[in-house]
């Protein structure tokens, strides 16, 4: 009895090329999947890189505000420019240095899409015309990009990078121009960083609040008077205040009330002034029982000024 042999017939060619094609297929699927993967894995990688610098960047700008120069009679205020993308300031940290930080979203490797965040310093004791030119400007002792990919202006949106707050008792308006810079209280900080603007990573915020704890207040003026002698009486403005604590000089005026033009040379007594010091006592000339008017001017070393009316009835 015969066995029958077993089948040896393989595969057909067109069996072999199906299975080749959708092994292709499943290969492609499978090499796109790992490319879109690890392209987005390493964009993911390169925004948080971004968004990492641009933190530091931040923390080191809060420092240096929280540690805002004093004003001197020779600069009313250490605030030079304070526009939504261009900040200009002078910090005690670590010495009376000039500080720029502003975006650039045009020229040489930037776009709106991928702007420039500099970080400009200068020990120069006054600010040429050249270092407040487009940002990041020039005649900088040392300049930096912070990070290369901000987004805050990206596809038209206009989100601003610097948001800026005045006092309390300051009109929401404030700072409505550079007269105002005195007067700015809290400076908000807040960058995007988007790597690609568009692909399907989503931008990241990095942000920070700082309180200008240097920054220069207007002086308080307060005066009494109390009688001396006969036709003579003490003016005293002791019980005046500055908000931060620094020494007031004290001018007494009678008669005809100050003007600025009195405090136009922030380093000179006004030539107006009948005295000065924080009493001052006066000799009347005038009619006894008649009315006097006189006012108290307090200055601060950063030149700001406050008056206070007083009226006086000549004792007999």
């Amino acid at each position: 009895m015969s066995r029958r042999r077993a089948d040896e017939r393989g595969f057909t060619l067109i069996e072999v090329m199906l299975v080749c094609s959708i092994f292709l297929v499943v290969l492609g699927a499978t090499l796109t999947a790992f490319t879109a993967f690890t392209t987005n894995n390493r964009r993911a990688g390169k925004q948080v890189d971004q968004a990492e610098a641009a933190r530091v960047g931040l923390d080191v700008a809060a420092r240096q505000l929280r540690n805002l120069a004093n004003p001197t009679v020779n600069a009313s205020t250490t605030v030079d420019r304070a526009e939504p993308y261009d900040f200009i300031f002078q910090t005690s940290d670590p010495a009376k240095t000039w500080v720029r930080y502003c975006s650039q979203t045009s020229g040489s490797g930037a776009s709106a899409n991928a702007g420039r965040f500099w970080e400009t310093e200068s020990a120069s004791a006054t600010l040429g015309a050249s270092m407040r030119s487009p940002c990041p400007g020039t005649g900088w002792a040392t300049a930096h990009v912070i990070t290369a990919k901000v987004a805050n202006q990206a596809n038209g949106v206009d989100r601003p990078i610097f948001d800026y707050e005045c006092g309390p008792s300051q009109p929401a308006t404030c700072p409505a121009s550079a007269a105002d810079y005195s007067k700015i209280t809290n400076v908000g900080i807040q960058l995007y960083v988007d790597d690609k603007v568009g692909d399907s990573l989503k931008e990241m915020g990095v942000s920070t609040a700082v309180y200008l704890r240097n920054q220069n207040e207007p002086p308080a003026a307060v005066a009494t008077s109390t009688r001396k002698a006969t036709q003579k009486v003490v003016l005293n403005g002791a019980g005046s205040t500055d908000p931060e604590g620094r020494t007031l000089e004290f001018y007494w005026f009678k008669g005809t009330a100050p003007t600025a033009a009195d405090f136009a040379d922030c380093t000179a007594k006004p030539a107006s002034a009948i005295g000065s010091g924080v009493t001052y006592t006066h000799t009347f000339t005038e009619a006894i029982g008649s009315t006097v008017n006189f006012w108290l001017v307090v200055r601060d070393p950063g030149c700001l000024t406050n008056t206070y009316p007083i009226s006086v009835v000549v004792p007999s």
